[in-house]
C-alpha cells in the first residue's frame, strides 16, 4: 500500500502554541488534494476516518446494501476519492465539517476551534496521488499506520482454541470443520434470521454475538474475547487493526464461481490442521459428485429448451450478476442467467424496466432470511398480484419460486450445492424425477451439521419455514 505525504502550510510542526498569539483561538482547517484513480483495493485513511476500496462489487459481501460505510472500487477517480471523503466526514458529524468539495481539493474545518489536537498522515491504494495541508495553526501529524494485508503474510497459530466466527457463513463452516466448541463469539445475523441454526447447532444460542457485523465490526469488542483467529469480512481497514494487533484473521467473501466456495472451505480447514483438514476435503468430494450428477444431465439440455431464470434477492429489483457464482448455479441446474451481463456482484439493484427486458421464465426468490413472518405463499402472492409485473412470463405462469434457507442462506454458504439441486429438480422435474430433495437434506444434515434431521424437517426447510416448537 501506498503511502503518501502530509505538507503543513507553515513549513514546520511545532507542538507548543504560546497563548499569547491565541493560536489556540484559530480554527484549523484541512485541505485534501486528490489526483489519479484507484488501481488496487486498500483503505483509505485520513485524520480519523477511513473508507473501504474493493476490488468490484463481488468482493463487497454488502454488495449494494444501503446502511453501509462509505466505500469505493478499483477504478475510482479523484472527483469520486472526493465524495467519498466528502460523505465519510459529513455522516460522521463529528470534529469536522466539509467547508468545500471542487471534485480534487476538499476543504475541512474544525467545527469548535481548539478541538483537534492532532493530524493523522494520508494513506491509500496504489493508483490515487493525495495531499494534505493544515492551516490556521500548527499540530503534530501522526504517520498513518496502514498496512497491506494483500501481500503481507498472516502466522496462524498451530492450535488455535478460541475462534470468532464474524463472518456470514463462518459459524456453519467452522461447525462443519468439527470446531464449534472453540467459537467464543459470533455474528448476530447466524441466528436473528436463521432460526434452523438455533436448532441444529449445538452451542449457537450460549455464544456470545456482535451486533451490525455487515456493516462494521467494533474491534474494541472483538477484541474482549481474545481470539486466535478471527473469521470476518474483506474490510480492508479491519483487517489492518486485526494485523496491527498480531492476531491472525481470515477473510471470506461471495465467490465468482462454485469453486471459490471450495477454496474457501480448503482455506478454512487449513486455519484449524489435521482433522479439519479431512473434513474439508469431505465436503469438497461431497460438491464435487452432486455437481457432476446434476450435470450430467443438464448438460445434454438443447440451449433452446433452457428456461431463462432470474435470482432475485431481497426483493424483486435486488439480483445478481456477472461476479456472481450464481450465475453458475443457475446454469448447472439447467437454465439460463438473463442477469449474466450485468455489471454486479450479489444483492444489487436494477430497475423495473430491466427486469421487464429480460422477462424471465422463471423467478426464484431468495428474500433474506426468514425473519419477515412472511410465509412462501404470501410472499409469491405478493409478487404475482403487483399489475407492474403481471405481463412477465413467470407470473403468467406461476412459474415463482423461494429458494430455501435453513442454517444460513443457500445461496451463500455450504448448502448452495443442495440450491443446485433443488433448482433442476423444479427446472427439470422430468429429468429429476428420481431426485428425493428431502433425503438429500437429511443426508446433508446428517453428513456435515452432525444433526438427524426428521422427513418432516427436511420439508420445512425446502419450503423455507421455521422449526416447530
Amino acid at each position: 500500500m501506498k503511502k503518501f505525504m502530509i505538507v503543513l502550510a507553515a513549513g514546520v510542526m511545532s507542538l507548543v502554541c504560546l497563548g499569547l498569539m491565541g493560536c489556540g483561538r484559530q480554527q484549523l482547517e484541512y485541505e485534501i488534494n486528490v489526483s489519479g484513480s484507484v488501481t488496487e483495493p486498500g483503505v483509505i485513511e485520513f485524520l480519523d476516518f477511513n473508507i473501504n476500496v474493493y476490488k468490484d462489487l463481488a468482493s463487497n459481501s454488502c454488495g449494494t446494501c444501503a446502511d453501509q460505510p462509505v466505500h469505493l472500487y478499483v477504478g475510482a477517480d479523484a472527483q469520486e476519492t472526493a465524495q467519498a471523503i466528502e460523505d465519510v466526514v459529513t455522516r460522521a458529524d463529528d470534529l469536522w465539517e466539509v467547508v468545500s468539495n471542487d471534485g480534487e481539493t476538499v476543504l475541512l474545518r474544525e467545527k469548535t476551534p481548539g478541538s483537534v489536537e492532532s493530524i493523522k498522515g494520508i494513506t491509500g491504494p496504489a493508483g490515487l496521488t493525495m495531499s494534505g495541508t493544515a492551516k490556521g495553526r500548527e499540530v503534530p501529524v501522526l504517520s498513518g499506520n496502514s498496512q497491506s494485508t494483500e501481500s503481507g503474510t498472516v502466522d496462524f497459530p498451530e492450535n488455535p482454541q478460541r475462534l470468532a466466527a464474524v463472518y456470514g457463513p463462518s459459524y456453519e463452516l467452522l461447525t462443519m470443520l468439527g470446531a464449534e466448541d472453540k467459537i467464543v463469539v459470533r455474528a448476530d445475523v447466524q441466528t436473528a434470521d436463521f432460526p434452523w441454526a438455533e436448532k441444529v447447532f449445538k452451542r449457537i444460542k450460549d455464544v456470545p454475538m456482535l451486533v451490525n457485523v455487515h456493516t462494521s465490526v467494533n474491534f474494541e469488542e472483538l477484541m474482549n474475547y481474545n481470539p486466535d483467529i478471527v473469521y470476518t469480512f474483506p474490510r480492508e481497514n479491519e483487517l489492518n487493526q486485526l494485523n496491527q494487533a498480531g492476531v491472525a484473521a481470515l477473510s471470506g467473501q461471495s465467490g465468482e464461481t462454485l469453486e471459490d466456495l471450495k477454496k474457501q472451505v480448503r482455506a478454512y480447514g487449513d486455519t484449524l490442521g489435521d482433522e479439519a483438514v479431512v473434513r474439508a476435503e469431505k465436503y469438497c468430494s461431497y460438491f464435487d459428485q452432486k455437481l457432476a450428477f446434476i450435470k450430467e444431465r443438464t448438460d445434454q439440455i438443447p440451449e433452446e429448451e433452457k428456461p431463462k431464470v432470474y435470482y432475485a434477492g431481497v426483493d424483486v429489483l435486488t439480483t445478481y450478476g456477472k461476479y456472481s457464482d450464481i450465475m453458475e448455479v443457475i446454469e448447472a441446474a439447467g437454465g439460463v442467467p438473463v442477469s449474466k451481463e450485468l455489471e454486479a456482484g450479489n444483492r444489487s439493484q436494477i430497475n423495473y424496466e430491466q427486469l421487464m427486458s429480460w422477462n424471465p421464465d422463471v423467478i426464484f426468490l431468495d428474500h433474506g432470511g426468514m425473519n419477515d413472518g412472511e410465509t412462501v405463499e404470501e410472499l409469491k402472492a405478493e409478487i404475482s398480484g403487483k399489475s407492474t409485473y403481471k405481463t412477465l412470463n413467470a407470473v403468467k405462469n406461476g412459474q415463482i419460486y423461494m429458494s430455501p434457507s435453513g442454517v444460513f442462506y443457500w445461496d451463500m454458504g455450504l448448502q448452495k450445492i443442495l440450491l443446485v439441486m433443488n433448482m433442476a429438480k423444479i427446472l427439470h422435474p422430468d429429468l429429476f424425477k428420481d431426485l428425493d430433495m428431502e433425503s438429500e437434506v437429511m443426508a446433508f444434515y446428517e453428513k456435515f451439521y452432525d444433526y438427524p434431521l426428521t422427513r418432516e424437517e427436511a420439508s420445512l426447510i425446502l419450503n423455507r419455514e421455521s422449526p416447530k416448537e
